[in-house]
């Protein structure tokens, strides 16, 4: 069965081992899209050749839109919308695999969240699972949350749950609403595009991994630190007040509200307005491990390294795999010389994470001259269930 309102877009650079996997995992599914539109970024291996073979072995199925100058995933993404026929949009990378069954599933999870009521949810999405260059399990499923439209928006964020653009179907009328995604950010352009289209409609979960996504080489920490300033600028672009509204939307318990607005108001650098958040809750007999956490990061922030071991361990006391907890620990630990702690505290945390950067990175370092507390990978964010890793 064909799905004329769906046209599945693919940007693809250097991915000649891979595309016609990605390809075939979209041609055989249940109910096909009208059309794959694979956008060539001027790439500078055989792929070029590769996407030309698979357009006529499936005529009137897949195009090919060449790209003369490297122009990068963004922009090649919104190229390949505004040549899309389709209603909806399914984004998938080049060398992600789909389920056979993602559309049908997408599809009807839509329908049935819908109802009666016409575009209350925009886009819908899966869990994921992560494999390496041979197709191997990297982990355990990744998995997002089904939450109502209105609150969204403050769940997103806090965390982006849509870890890939790969499995992603959206509306196409809304992403064209939204400008689309946003060629001037490198990293993290994802996470600002679902920022926009959460103030439009909800978004449609499928509590399966419907969508493998490869990894390749090297889980950098440069590649984290690359995230982390994307998120910086995403951020920039909404007022505190704005993401305070959106935050305490969510039908959540006031202390769990409060606390996710103190994470945001972190990352604005509001240090001393979190603090003021976390000491009322503190006053009122709240002392739940989220708390704590933060509490432990005011004052790493301030260098008061005693007094944040002293609400890190309070932390663990209260959750005792909280990852973030244990690294900072044991960095500070390292820190003050207490190379035992250190060990003890680091390999806990990569014994519950193992693919853990920051751990893994205090750890290489008990045999080494501390200079300064810079030397160390802290961890300034609570962990997700499953670590993602990122590509080189």
């Amino acid at each position: 069965m064909i799905d004329k309102s769906i046209s599945c877009v693919i940007p693809c650079y250097n991915c000649q081992n891979f595309i016609s996997k990605t390809v075939e995992s979209i041609i055989t599914q249940t109910i096909k899209p009208q059309e794959i539109i694979l956008v060539n970024d001027a790439s500078i291996d055989n792929t070029l050749d590769i996407l030309k073979r698979i357009e006529s072995q499936y005529l009137n199925k897949v195009r090919v839109l060449d790209l003369e100058k490297n122009q990068g995933a963004s922009y090649a993404r919104n190229y390949g919308v505004e040549n899309a026929k389709g209603k909806y949009i399914l984004f998938m990378d080049s060398d992600d695999i789909a389920e056979i069954t993602l559309i049908e599933e997408y599809l009807d999870r839509l329908g049935k969240l819908n109802g009666k009521i016409k575009d209350e949810y925009i886009l819908s999405y899966s869990a994921y699972l992560q494999i390496d260059e041979k197709g191997n399990q990297l982990s355990d499923t990744i998995r997002g949350i089904q939450v109502d439209p209105e609150e969204i928006l403050g769940y997103e964020l806090v965390r982006n749950y849509i870890i890939s653009t790969s499995g992603v179907l959206v509306k196409k009328d809304y992403f064209i609403k939204t400008g689309g995604f946003n060629e001037k950010i490198r990293y993290s352009e994802d996470w600002d595009l679902w920022l926009k289209l959460a103030q439009f409609g909800g978004f449609a979960y499928v509590d399966k991994p419907l969508i493998k996504i490869r990894r390749h080489g090297t889980n950098l920490s440069s590649q984290v630190d690359k995230m982390l300033e994307g998120e910086k600028l995403v951020l920039k672009q909404y007022s505190i007040n704005f993401v305070k509204k959106a935050i305490f939307n969510r039908k959540l318990d006031f202390d769990k509200n409060v606390v996710d607005y103190v994470s945001a108001l972190f990352k604005f650098e509001y240090w001393e307005e979190g603090f003021i958040e976390l000491n009322n809750l503190l006053n009122k007999g709240y002392n739940f491990y989220n708390l704590y956490f933060y509490l432990g990061l005011y004052y790493l922030k301030h260098k008061d390294i005693d007094k944040a071991l002293e609400y890190f361990i309070d932390t663990i006391t209260k959750k005792e795999n909280h990852g973030a907890a244990l690294n900072n620990i044991g960095a500070i630990y390292l820190f003050k010389g207490e190379k035992k702690l250190a060990e003890k505290y680091l390999k806990l945390a990569i014994n519950y994470f193992p693919s853990y950067i920051d751990a893994n990175h205090n750890l290489n370092l008990l045999d080494k001259e501390i200079v300064s507390l810079e030397d160390f990978k802290f961890t300034w964010r609570e962990l997700r269930e499953v670590l993602t890793s990122y590509n080189e």
